[in-house]
């Protein structure tokens, strides 16, 4: 299990992610366990996601070749223009990098100083670059007692009008191909791509690696369902 805990003035709330562990402080105070891979008895609210996984079992041959024929070309084309990419816990240049593209696309931004209060090592950083310039970024969380790896947020410069969007879709199928092939030789078991919900375009990108659909289940206390509802509605707010 990941554990994460988030300080809120007073109280903290507890995400758990990949496994449950009853607490009787999920009576009265805001917790989660998110990703489960199966359901359970839990007297709270639940919900279930969508989510695609690619099962690392397989050897790296066999996953490679289950990508689609454009990714394959893709991938080998940005090989060839220069595209590094590399594995780099630098927390603060995936914040700056990701708040630039959240900020066009009129997403969350990242905190440097909360993110630093409840990341641990569990957090993994890669990058993909070109001549010195950052083209991609994603970040995950690992856990190794599951073995399930999950992609948590991705950015890029595919919005910059400066920049060559299909350079940029190249840089990023390689980085997946990085990270893939990483977290494999590293032991993990599933490459979880996040959620889909009801855009089957995203679904396609990530069934074009080997991944398939996989429903996972999701459960809060009172407590920590209606705080994260009050930060979306004021977000929302915010953004408009």
């Amino acid at each position: 299990m990941v554990i994460i805990r988030k300080k809120r003035l007073l109280i903290t709330l507890t995400e758990t992610w990949f496994g449950y562990q009853f607490n009787w402080t999920d009576f009265f105070l805001p917790a989660s366990y998110l990703g489960l891979r199966q359901p359970i008895q839990y007297r709270g609210l639940k919900t279930t996601t969508n989510n695609a996984m690619l099962t690392l079992d397989l050897p790296m041959e066999v996953l490679y070749s289950n990508f689609s024929s454009s990714h394959k070309r893709y991938i080998k084309k940005a090989q060839v223009e220069g595209v590094q990419c590399y594995h780099k816990n630098d927390r603060q240049l995936f914040v700056e990098f990701y708040n630039e593209f959240a900020k066009i696309k009129g997403l969350y931004t990242l905190k440097q100083n909360r993110l630093d209060e409840f990341s641990g090592s569990e957090w993994n950083y890669f990058f993909a670059s070109l001549d010195g310039q950052l083209l991609v970024a994603h970040s995950y969380i690992e856990d190794k007692e599951t073995g399930i790896v999950r992609l948590m947020e991705s950015a890029s410069m595919r919005l910059d009008e400066r920049y060559d969007a299909g350079q940029i879709a190249r840089a990023n199928k390689l980085l997946h191909y990085f990270t893939i092939k990483h977290f494999k030789e590293a032991g993990l078991k599933e490459y979880d791509f996040g959620g889909w919900e009801d855009q089957k375009g995203l679904l396609e990108f990530k069934q074009s690696f080997g991944a398939a659909p996989l429903s996972v289940f999701n459960y809060y206390t009172l407590p920590f369902y209606l705080n994260r509802e009050l930060k979306k509605t004021v977000a929302s707010i915010k953004r408009k």
